[in-house]
């Protein structure tokens, strides 16, 4: 695993195979029937430790600790979250090879990491146009009968529900070439402003 790198599939691949009482108990912090236990982070004397049955996660109301198994592993062990990750395939014998997969798993896997940061890419890129775009459109609201006056009343509701649809499905969002070619349209128009 030292040359290979997780993707985010493989940290979801993990979660979902364990719950996160299952995890604190295997690692010595037992939970009462109502998911609550003592947190391992600070001096607990009372389970202060909520152990979120559905979300697959955790939250200290004392000291503020919260996340998913993961991260409650690696804090918890104080290592990376990839030796985490790794520690709970191996504690938990789940069947995910992370150190001998074939060449077609790191293939598809590098092809869905790549994939990741490209959209990561075009998020933020598309954002960024989408929200100069909206500042330049609210400016010009200010100006009752100006140049771009018209423009603004007909696109800012429009620009705001764009941004709302790429912050909540960006994967969609950037299936959909039609919609990546207007945030390419927007962009050329927040340039030639002026």
């Amino acid at each position: 695993m030292e040359n290979y790198r997780l993707t985010k599939e493989d940290y979801e691949t993990i979660k979902s195979h364990l719950a996160m009482r299952q995890v604190a108990e295997y690692y010595g912090y037992p939970a009462d029937r109502k998911g609550w236990c003592r947190c391992p982070f600070h001096n607990d004397g009372h389970p202060s430790m909520l152990l979120y049955p559905d979300g697959r996660g955790f939250y200290c109301f004392s000291c503020g600790s919260g996340g998913d198994v993961i991260s409650f592993v690696a804090r918890l062990e104080n290592i990376s979250n990839a030796k985490a990750a790794k520690m709970l395939v191996d504690d938990f014998s789940l069947p995910i090879d992370l150190d001998h997969p074939s060449y077609r798993e790191r293939r598809e896997r590098e092809k869905r990491y790549r994939r990741r940061k490209e959209l990561e890419a075009w998020v933020k890129d598309a954002l960024l146009w989408l929200s100069m775009y909206r500042q330049l459109l609210c400016e010009a609201l200010r100006i009752p009968g100006g140049p771009h006056w018209d423009e603004a009343l007909q696109e800012l509701s429009i620009v705001e529900y764009r941004i709302e649809c790429l912050r909540a499905c960006p994967e969609d969002y950037y299936a959909d070439r039609k919609a990546v070619r207007k945030i390419g349209a927007i962009r050329d128009r927040v340039i030639g402003w002026t």
